[in-house]
């Protein structure tokens, strides 16, 4: 019986966590209310408080959520390409048509804009901060003991750049709006982080 209640609390976790990212996605982080989210999810807003206390809890849990299976996906997928300059466009394709398709960049940007005055924001951001660049770090060392980038690159350095120029698309996104030209910035990240692997 306990084992079917985890289940099914996890279950409903997940629920909740999905119907807050289409809340957030719609609405934004400010224009987005518990009962929203709750309408979403299909359940009361007295469940929606029995598994988060405020919706600040429920967007750190739902960013972090969301990140993971993003990179989780992102890994099994790259693990079928062979080619290193492939797989490199494949990861920015990934990156770039999520931003159109799912929208996630408004809610990013959302937790920037108040991480000066919530800790837990903040807190949230260096750990997605974290994840990506040990994505990364990831994906260079492999490239290494392929023989695809030089032994001698910079792994930490490297990791942390690419971060921000992920985040940078984010932020250029925000501020072009329509004007956004998602191959163009596709075709941009290729050209630079291409440089660093080693030509075959």
């Amino acid at each position: 019986m306990p084992r079917t209640t985890a289940a099914h609390a996890t279950e409903m976790r997940q629920r909740i966590l999905e119907g807050a990212h289409q809340a957030m996605l719609s609405g934004g982080y400010r224009g987005t209310t518990m009962p929203a989210i709750a309408t979403e999810a299909g359940v009361s807003v007295g469940l929606l408080y029995r598994y988060f206390d405020s919706k600040e809890e429920l967007y750190l849990a739902m960013c972090e959520a969301v990140t993971q299976a993003q990179l989780d996906d992102l890994a099994v997928q790259l693990g079928q390409i062979p080619d290193p300059r492939e797989r490199l466009g494949s990861a920015i394709d990934l990156f770039v048509e999520g931003l159109e398709a799912e929208r996630w960049g408004p809610i990013v940007i959302a937790g920037w804009a108040e991480a000066d005055v919530k800790p837990a924001l903040r807190d949230m951001l260096r750990r997605r901060c974290d994840q990506i660049r040990a994505f990364v770090q990831m994906f260079l060392r492999e490239a290494v003991v392929r023989g695809e980038l030089d032994a001698a690159a910079e792994i930490e350095e490297l990791s942390l750049a690419t971060t921000m120029l992920l985040d940078g698309v984010i932020a250029h996104q925000a501020e072009m709006g329509d004007r956004f030209d998602a191959d163009l910035a596709r075709r941009s990240l290729v050209a630079l982080l291409g440089r660093s692997l080693t030509r075959g």
